[in-house]
């Protein structure tokens, strides 16, 4: 059970680090983090958001996986 608990901290912070900051700062200055930057390089145009949102989403879909996995044990 805490094991599934510090998984879904773990994927929260990967999905902030990797997908809302970016999106942010780019939406903001028009650059990403440096994480971002290091994983995916440096994307133009629509590609710059659907990364970062792909990412988010994939991070939501992920906890809720382990959430449904948390109430089956």
């Amino acid at each position: 059970m805490r094991t599934l608990d510090a998984l879904q901290g773990v994927v929260a912070i990967a999905g902030i680090t990797v997908g809302v900051i970016p999106l942010a700062l780019w939406m903001l200055n028009g650059k990403h983090s440096g994480a971002f930057r290091l994983l995916f390089g440096s994307p133009d145009a629509p590609i710059a958001y659907t990364i970062p949102l792909l990412v988010i989403a994939a991070c939501v879909a992920l906890i809720a996986l382990l959430e449904r996995a948390k109430r089956s044990s």
